[in-house]
């Protein structure tokens, strides 16, 4: 028995462990089913958080670049919608993300997603309220899409900002919407960052407090500074030391200029008056006439030109003065023409300007209209919307309107948000010599280099100084002005400088320009006319400027300003003048020595600013076998006249505009530093006018024309004579060479294999051939398997050879 009960004992404990085991297991499964879910939300969350970012990256790129088809939609549709706030969408979305991932976002995420909605909504009202758009369209469908293309050109507040900020201000008005807007705004920023209105007080005045208690401790620094403990007897304790005395010299202090203000254009809000405008136009102009009136001498002081000349002889003999300036009486007085009927034609002209532009959809107003002497600029503001492109694109139909010659439209002006449409005066007023050398600004004017161009689209006068530009091209068509402009340019540069300061060097193909200056004292040798002789006066050019280095590197200065005041410091060094080069006409010396005279040119257009010597080249065939790329990128101050077509005046202005000019004087004048050209009628003066005050300068003083000059220009042309480099002589090159350029000439086209068909060689003499082309102008370089391309026409072929036969 007892037996038995020990054997049943195991068996009744066997059951108890087994529920003990079963009830452990559900407990486990209990707590792996709980984990299961908190580790699937936390993926899903960093899942969610990374498709966010990348979808605030995504808006972030649609609102910063622009793309094509959809993308262009997308882009689009943000700034419709949201115009300005749409560039703070993708960062905000990427920042929120952010906080969310690392739980710092107070607050439920749909509450903050929300508030945010609402700040953005509001924010867009607050600008459509604000930009004081004119909404156009007669229906309501039409003024939501102008509201959209507002938006898309940022604009207003896009259509959020105007299905919100629009019925507002119809109800209370600009002001008060603009308030209401404001104070919601200010709210709805609080509850999103959680901080209350004291808190926001608080923050505010902390920084006033700090500088507050700054101020307060610079004042107790001062006070312990200034006040000094004194002991009984009334006397300072410590001694006292005294502030030291410095060594200030005699020298007159210049008083300190004020900053200039930021310019800030001038345009009313409301529209201006168009008689106002007219009457302002016309006002400019006699105020200019007035100050021209103003100028004139007394009866009593105008003295003949003949009793000048000879009280100027009379002082020459007996004092021998080192320069007399000729008087301004040997010059015309300008002639004032009678204003009638200007009034009527400006307002007629503006009032059928804004009707043409307004019978092609294109909203304008007129803000300014200026009168110069050949042209009157009229300054419209198209309505928002408008494209600049759109206003261009009508010129021959604003022509046609306006009844004008032609019409130049410049979109948009420099500093102003405006159009500027220029329309032919119907009498052109002519700009004397005489107002701009005797104005003010050309008194004033410091530079001896500085000399009249005319008066610009306002009647303005307007002047250029050599040494800033400091080498300029002028090109033009036949009588469009360019020798006039090259006279006066002499004329203001015989008025503002002796021939101390300034000395000239002449070159003129054409022979009858400028020989009437032989003769003056600010040459250095007699007008250069031959062809040879001209390269060989810019081969000694460019010598002058190497010596003139070298002097400097001796003298320890930097350019010529430096070696002058060290000079004039010393008493056995003598200043040295500046020296101005002129060449009439830059085409017929590259016929004839293109090689030689390119070169000269590009070594002083590059090197010799320094050394006070500058360029001044006329040509008036502006093509690119003549005013090559490399004197192009030298030379930066150009001055355009009229040309017979856009091609022409890329090549010299690279941009068009100049064959929309009127001719006689017309320019577009571009200096170093400007961004778009500036239109000048040139000032006029006669050829009577010159000889008169050539006359007057060679009776006061003879010319000094160097010896070692001439010889050496006799020596650069001998030199350059021999060498074949132009095109010229095949003494000692291929028989077959003038054939071979005759025969590339006509086809237009050049290849070695072309002249082994043509002339029948073999492959090393026409290679030799093409070789010796290139190297004479005639063809370009290798451009891989392409022909080589021929630089020079027919026509120039055959001037080439009279050119090499003459000589």
């Amino acid at each position: 028995m007892p037996a038995k009960t020990t054997r049943r004992k195991p068996a009744k404990s066997k059951p108890s462990a087994s529920k003990s085991n079963s009830t452990a297991k559900p407990r486990s499964n209990a707590a792996r089913s709980k984990q299961k879910p908190e580790e699937e939300d936390k993926r899903k969350k960093q899942v969610w958080t990374i498709i966010v970012f990348a979808v605030g990256l995504l808006l972030t790129a649609l609102t910063l670049v622009q793309g094509q088809n959809v993308w262009s939609f997308v882009h689009n549709f943000l700034f419709g919608f949201f115009s300005l706030p749409a560039f703070f969408i993708g960062p905000v979305v990427m920042v929120m993300t952010v906080l969310y991932a690392k739980e710092k976002l107070p607050g439920s995420l749909r509450s903050k997603v929300l508030q945010l909605c609402a700040i953005f909504v509001f924010w867009c009202a607050e600008m459509q309220i604000l930009s004081s758009q004119v909404i156009e369209g007669a229906h309501l469908w039409d003024k939501i899409c102008a509201i959209y293309d507002n938006g898309i050109h940022l604009h207003g507040g896009g259509l959020a900002g105007g299905l919100l900020g629009v019925p507002l201000q119809a109800a209370l008005g600009k002001n008060g919407a603009a308030i209401l807007v404001a104070i919601v705004l200010f709210c709805f920023a609080l509850i999103f960052t959680g901080s209350t209105l004291l808190g926001f007080l608080r923050g505010v005045s902390k920084p006033v407090k700090k500088l507050n208690e700054g101020i307060d401790q610079h004042r107790g620094k001062r006070k312990g500074k200034i006040d000094i403990d004194l002991g009984p007897d009334g006397m300072p304790q410590h001694p006292v030391a005294s502030p030291k005395k410095f060594h200030v010299p005699d020298l007159q202090e210049e008083p300190e200029s004020d900053p200039e203000p930021p310019f800030v254009p001038d345009i009313p809000d409301t529209p201006a008056n168009l008689d106002d405008l007219v009457k302002k136009a016309v006002g400019r102009e006699g105020q200019q006439l007035s100050l021209i009136e103003s100028k004139e001498p007394p009866k009593g002081s105008d003295n003949s030109i003949a009793e000048e000349l000879n009280r100027s002889t009379r002082l020459v003999e007996e004092e021998k003065p080192e320069y007399c300036h000729p008087p301004m009486s040997l010059l015309k007085q300008p002639v004032n023409a009678a204003n009638t009927d200007v009034s009527g034609e400006l307002r007629a002209n503006a009032d059928r300007l804004v009707d043409t532009l307004k019978s092609f959809g294109v909203e304008t107003r007129i803000i300014d209209i200026c009168r110069g002497p050949s042209v009157t600029r009229y300054e419209l503001q198209p309505s928002a919307g408008v494209k600049i492109s759109k206003i261009t694109n009508l010129a021959d139909d604003i022509a046609l309107n306006l009844a004008a010659g032609g019409v130049r439209i410049e979109a948009p002006i420099p500093n102003k948000p405006a159009v500027g449409i220029e329309v032919p005066n119907k009498k052109t007023d002519i700009v004397t010599l005489r107002e701009i050398v005797d104005s003010p600004e050309f008194e004033r004017a410091k530079s001896k280099l500085t000399f009249a161009v005319g008066r610009d689209i306002a009647g303005n006068v307007t002047l250029a100084d050599i040494a800033k530009m400091p080498h300029m091209l002028i090109a033009g068509s036949t009588g469009s002005g360019k020798s006039v402009c090259i006279n006066s340019m002499i004329i203001s540069l015989i008025y503002k400088s002796s021939p101390d300061d300034v000395r000239l060097l002449m070159i003129d193909p054409k022979v009858v320009e400028l020989g009437v200056y032989n003769g003056i004292p600010h040459l250095l040798v007699p007008v250069v006319t031959d062809p040879r002789k001209a390269a060989g006066a810019l081969g000694w050019a460019v010598t002058e400027m190497l010596n003139r280095y070298k002097l400097f590197a001796d003298s320890g200065v930097r350019d010529l300003v430096g070696y002058n005041k060290m000079a004039r410091r010393s008493e056995d060094t003598a200043p040295l003048p500046q020296i101005v080069i002129i060449i009439d006409e830059l085409a017929d010396l590259m016929m004839a020595a293109s090689n030689e005279v390119e070169d000269s040119i590009c070594r002083l257009a590059q090197m010799a600013r320094a050394a006070g010597m500058h360029l001044v080249i006329a040509t008036q065939r502006p093509s690119v076998d003549v005013i090559t790329g490399v004197i192009k990128a030298n030379i930066p101050s150009r001055i355009a006249f009229a040309v017979s077509s856009q091609v022409d005046s890329r090549t010299i202005l690279d941009s068009g505009g100049a064959e929309k000019l009127l001719g006689k004087g017309d320019m577009l004048f571009n200096p170093i530093g400007v961004q778009k050209p500036i239109r000048v009628q040139g000032c006029f003066v006669t050829d009577k006018e010159v000889e008169q005050v050539v006359g007057f300068i060679k009776s006061s003083g003879q010319a000094d024309y160097s010896d070692d000059i001439l010889e050496e220009i006799e020596k650069q042309a001998a030199a350059e004579k021999p060498k074949a480099g132009d095109g010229g002589g095949f003494d000692d090159q291929d028989s077959l060479l003038p054939e071979a350029i005759e025969c590339v000439v006509e086809a237009g086209q050049a290849s070695t294999s072309f002249l082994q068909r043509r002339l029948k060689l073999g492959y090393a003499r026409a290679a030799r051939i093409m070789d010796d082309m290139e190297q004479r102008g005639v063809v370009g370089p290798q451009e891989g398997s392409k022909p080589r391309q021929v630089l020079i026409t027919k026509q120039q072929w055959i001037e080439r050879n009279l050119n090499q036969n003459n000589d």
